[in-house]
């Protein structure tokens, strides 16, 4: 079984490549300005899409992080509801258009600015979607990754993204610390709602689990625009404060 998205068709690699544009594993986000959220849809999508705004970088992260939900519940998860509504949100604020090439085929364009580079993300998903492969592009398990992956099984029942990594890092933490190891891995979908995480308020506000956790334990003053939008997420998302206490107490312990 081959997870490589040397595999997969093109419209996948490249929703693949917009959806792992944060690595969660490390906190590292390659949009960190606006500038950079440009320069990526120039280097990846082909598309100049002329100068953005916060506000555009913002658009983004939430069609992006969205999209993870929907790959998740690809690989049989419980998506949170408030990502998948702020990715339907997100959708409707792009202006795209339906045109046709001269063969006949059509297309789906954004309008100029940042809905070129959005639809071009859209027209690949569309692609996606009608060729079959869409199904096939999933998000890891492991709660702490959710890297987007290719799956290419014959029965499409990979819920990795690399089995010898987080699969059986997870398999060897519930072999052996089974209590520490329950929040490892995402729920499947039919065993009760998802409890939000910390990564998930961090996604869903468009900043780093470490401002989170800075606005959580309120050790470290982070600016107030930045602390309102984490606690807007915080509510929405229904997030137990006391939770995150848990999880910075296990990471000084691991």
């Amino acid at each position: 079984m081959s997870l490589e998205m040397d595999a997969a068709p093109p419209s996948i690699r490249l929703v693949a490549a917009f959806v792992n544009s944060v690595e969660w594993q490390e906190d590292e986000d390659t949009w960190r300005s606006p500038a950079d959220l440009g320069r990526w849809f120039v280097a990846h999508a082909q598309t100049d899409a002329g100068q953005l705004t916060a506000d555009d970088l913002r658009l983004a992260q939430q069609i992006r992080e969205g999209l993870r939900e929907v790959l998740l519940a690809h690989a049989g998860h419980e998506p949170l509801a408030a990502a998948l509504d702020g990715l339907n949100e997100g959708l409707r604020s792009v202006p795209v258009r339906l045109s046709f090439a001269p063969d006949g085929a059509p297309a789906l364009t954004g309008m100029p600015g940042a809905a070129a580079g959005f639809g071009v993300i859209v027209q690949a998903i569309e692609t996606a979607r009608a060729d079959g492969s869409w199904s096939r592009l999933k998000a890891c398990a492991r709660d702490t990754c959710r890297w987007a992956y290719w799956d290419d099984s014959r029965n499409g029942s990979a819920r990795w993204c690399s089995m010898a990594g987080c699969g059986n890092y997870v398999k060897m933490r519930r072999r052996n610390s089974p209590g520490s190891a329950r929040d490892e891995a995402i729920p499947a979908a039919g065993s009760g709602t998802r409890a939000p995480r910390l990564l998930d308020v961090a996604a869903r506000s468009g900043v780093s689990m470490k401002t989170v956790s800075n606005v959580v334990t309120g050790r470290i003053r982070v600016a107030e625009a930045t602390r309102i939008r984490v606690q807007a997420a915080i509510d929405e998302l229904g997030y137990r404060p006391n939770q995150a206490a848990r999880e910075l107490r296990a990471e000084r312990v691991s």
